[in-house]
């Protein structure tokens, strides 16, 4: 089975060069090393190659053996063409590259429910698609909907084997409901954080009981008895304020409360909301959409590309 968000589905590289130019690094594994050694060997280019790829020395995470280079004016990757081409696509095709440049923006995940996919909101082709009033709907479907490269997942969700009395066992239920608050425009968007604020907050007693399912039933009732409350608003306008929703639906469905659990990752959500918000040019609602755009794309980067780093997400909300 695959769930993923509809935003992956019509998704088109727009071949404009951002992502080869952002500052995080690119490393490759040893058989893309080896491989990549091969091609510029059989082309009599190896001096090159020792240029591109350097081999990383001291602690690497698994699966990092060498790093792309830097070009030296501007700093973009060192196959990246004036045209925005991939020289290294060009010169031998899709399947040469590395699963990090095959998979961008794409950001799959394993779970017991299936493959999970959705997008990274550091690439701009992403932002202009997700500028629509309609939220986000979740897709499932036996039948993926891009190629996928075989056990290249950022995540790896099985809740079943948490202990019973920890509430992260109900993830994907915890998952849409997390969802549905965010989603909720009856709310003003300031009382949809609180109203999350306070499920986490509840979960742990809720999990502990001995009828731990049906005490989360009741809190989600009681949750969709308060948003139902709540004034129903006219048709929304396209703004800031939906490019926000459509950025924590799509925080959340990136499975960080599972990962780094739920006050963690309650935090840097009601961070980023709050970066985002104190950051935003209201001058005109233009100026506001594209300051928040420019915010939220920064914000990708230091949550989605760093995570060895991820105090970094905390000093940049801050300062």
């Amino acid at each position: 089975m695959y769930i993923y968000l509809d935003i992956v589905e019509k998704f088109s590289c727009q071949m404009c060069g951002t992502c080869c130019r952002n500052d995080w690094q690119v490393t490759v594994d040893q058989a893309s090393y080896e491989r990549n050694y091969a091609l510029f060997a059989r082309q009599g280019r190896l001096d090159e190659f020792r240029q591109a790829f350097s081999t990383l020395t001291g602690k690497a995470k698994p699966g990092e053996y060498a790093a792309i280079a830097k070009q030296t004016t501007g700093g973009a990757c060192w196959f990246l063409a004036d045209s925005n081409f991939c020289r290294l696509h060009r010169e031998a095709g899709h399947q040469h590259l590395d699963a990090v440049c095959q998979t961008f923006p794409r950001y799959p995940m394993t779970s017991a429910r299936g493959i999970e996919l959705t997008l990274s909101f550091s690439c701009p082709a992403v932002l202009d698609q997700i500028a629509r009033i309609e939220p986000m709907r979740l897709v499932k479907n036996e039948i993926p909907p891009l190629p996928l490269i075989p056990d290249q997942y950022t995540e790896q969700v099985f809740p079943k084997q948490k202990r019973k009395s920890d509430p992260l066992r109900y993830y994907f239920e915890l998952e849409q409901h997390f969802i549905d608050i965010i989603q909720c425009r009856r709310l003003p968007f300031e009382q949809r954080i609180s109203l999350l604020d306070q499920t986490v907050q509840q979960l742990g007693p809720c999990a502990d009981h001995e009828d731990a399912g049906s005490q989360l039933n009741q809190l989600f009732w009681r949750n969709y008895d308060k948003m139902e409350a709540g004034l129903e608003n006219a048709q929304p306008e396209l703004s800031a304020e939906i490019l926000i929703e459509h950025f924590l639906v799509n925080f959340i469905f990136k499975k960080p409360f599972y990962t780094y659990g739920l006050q963690q990752a309650f935090h840097w959500l009601e961070l980023f909301w709050r970066t985002i918000m104190s950051g935003i040019d209201k001058s005109n609602t233009q100026a506001q959409w594209d300051s928040a755009k420019k915010i939220i794309m920064e914000l990708e980067v230091h949550y989605g590309h760093n995570r060895s780093a991820l105090g970094l997400v905390d000093r940049y909300c801050k300062k």
